[in-house]
């Protein structure tokens, strides 16, 4: 169940800077991921690791949560 939280500050340039905090986390987070999956698939690739270890080190990082349902709809 997804539950959103709403931001609830009512000054406009602090709310302004949590939003723009939460983008620099978010740019961080996703570029940390890129680089994570780039490791994971050349040593996947490469049999430096097995494909067990692949799903053990994806499962880590919460990403089975969101590939495989996707995969599993069929990219509908």
């Amino acid at each position: 169940m997804n539950h959103h939280h709403r931001l609830m500050v009512s000054d406009p340039a602090i709310r302004k800077q949590l939003q723009l905090a939460g983008l620099r986390f978010m740019y961080s987070r996703s570029m940390w991921l890129a680089s994570e999956a780039r490791v994971i698939g050349v040593q996947l690739k490469n049999d430096r690791i097995t494909s067990t270890q692949a799903d053990a080190r994806l499962e880590e990082m919460g990403a089975l949560d969101l590939v495989y349902p996707e995969l599993m709809r069929g990219g509908e």
